[in-house]
């Protein structure tokens, strides 16, 4: 059974911004020693977390990651520190992000603002929530972002070590089926660990919610990463969930198995409106004639300007696909273009365009030039269906959700 362990923290003295004192969980850890601890425990990769403390340098915890990411061969997977840098980092290959609510400090404003971040890039937020209260402080932040993927540390249990509210968290957040509950740290009093709790938690929300974590090195005195990963896949009743609880759920929820460069979707910028107008300029006669441009150039042009409605896909940091919409009555949304650079077709950045939308817009409609026979095929594979499929010139389109297949 392969393994991927969803919580590590990694950093070194090096980060640390006073010369005094030092972190209470001794939560140092070298990249290169936990590569041979990962292989001595078959481990074959490690969600990577830095140390979660405003006394650690925010960019240099952020960039021990990266090199962790490239001198590890993608065996570690990074998540950034939340800071001023955020969209940058995610530019860069962050796979997700870490908030310590208890150790990091975040101005509700900012904190709304980097949610959302999170939420228009697809890549989820591993919270480890402030003591009291939890569920509240999860169902606020969704309330800011309400596509985020969220991950839920230590499936936000009470004091360290114990199984406090674990059961009731999963109760409560049953129905947002974007929140993960990682498992590390989670102990019973009286057996030592925290098993029969993460059970019930399994037959509350089932198996694919649940992510395998040892929080390493915390604690690492008394627990070695060995014990952590035995004791666990002794304790969970159901041998069939082991796989999606220690492997599956994860790689699917990073996205693992996509081996191409990766896509990023943002929301276009002011200073993306010259490029982009000459990217749309630049178009074929035949994409310019499906897409209309003619008429409507100048407009998409102060829309592009007005931050507002568009949306810009980026490979290496570098704009290879644009994707505008409107809204309509009924809470609608019209998809208005989407335009991929022509070199870089057929990599699924139209798919992933089209994705985002969905995350964002519920209901959806299109329209197509009835001979934009590639527009066509991918609004089928993604649940659209004709509302005048004889049409000669214009197809309108409407999203049924039950009937979308990827």
């Amino acid at each position: 059974m392969e393994i991927i362990d969803a919580h590590v923290h990694l950093g070194t003295i090096a980060h640390k911004k006073s010369k005094s004192g030092g972190f209470p969980f001794d939560l140092y850890n070298d990249y290169k020693s936990f590569l041979k601890r990962m292989d001595a425990s078959r481990v074959s990769r490690a969600v990577v977390l830095p140390i979660p403390h405003r006394d650690y340098d925010s960019r240099l915890s952020n960039e021990y990651l990266l090199e962790a990411d490239r001198k590890s061969s993608n065996r570690l997977i990074p998540f950034c520190r939340i800071d001023d840098n955020l969209e940058e980092n995610l530019c860069n290959g962050f796979k997700g992000a870490k908030l310590h609510l208890a150790y990091e400090d975040l101005e509700k404003k900012d904190l709304k603002c980097k949610v959302k971040l999170l939420e228009e890039y697809g890549v989820p937020l591993l919270l480890h929530a402030k003591f009291k209260y939890k569920v509240r402080q999860i169902e606020e932040i969704l309330k800011y972002a309400p596509n985020l993927y969220l991950i839920l540390a230590h499936m936000g249990r009470g004091h360290i070590n114990t199984d406090e509210g674990i059961v009731e968290n999963a109760a409560a957040l049953k129905k947002y089926d974007r929140v993960y509950f990682e498992t590390s740290t989670i102990e019973d009093p009286v057996t030592g660990h925290g098993s029969a709790s993460i059970n019930k938690v399994c037959d509350i929300i089932g198996n694919n919610r649940i992510l395998f974590g040892t929080d390493y090195p915390f604690e690492k005195n008394k627990y070695d990463y060995q014990s952590r990963i035995d004791t666990f896949i002794n304790g969970i009743h159901g041998k069939k969930a082991l796989p999606f609880i220690m492997y599956n759920n994860i790689f699917e929820l990073l996205n693992l198995g996509n081996d191409q460069e990766r896509i990023v979707i943002r929301e276009v910028k002011k200073s993306d409106a010259t490029f982009l107008g000459t990217f749309l300029e630049s178009l074929s006669e035949e994409d310019r004639k499906f897409l209309a441009l003619s008429p409507k150039l100048s407009h998409i042009k102060t829309v592009i300007r007005s931050e507002k409605h568009c949306y810009a896909a980026l490979v290496n940091n570098i704009i290879v696909g644009f994707m505008r919409e409107s809204g309509r009555p009924e809470g609608y949304s019209l998809l208005e273009e989407i335009a991929v650079n022509p070199g870089c077709r057929r990599k699924g950045i139209a798919r992933e365009l089209l994705k985002h939308y969905h995350r964002i817009f519920s209901k959806t409609l299109a329209k197509t030039n009835a001979k934009n026979t590639g527009m066509i095929a991918l609004l089928k594979r993604n649940g659209y269906e004709p509302e005048n499929p004889d049409a000669q010139r214009i197809i309108n389109w409407k999203r049924n959700t039950e009937q979308e297949r990827q």
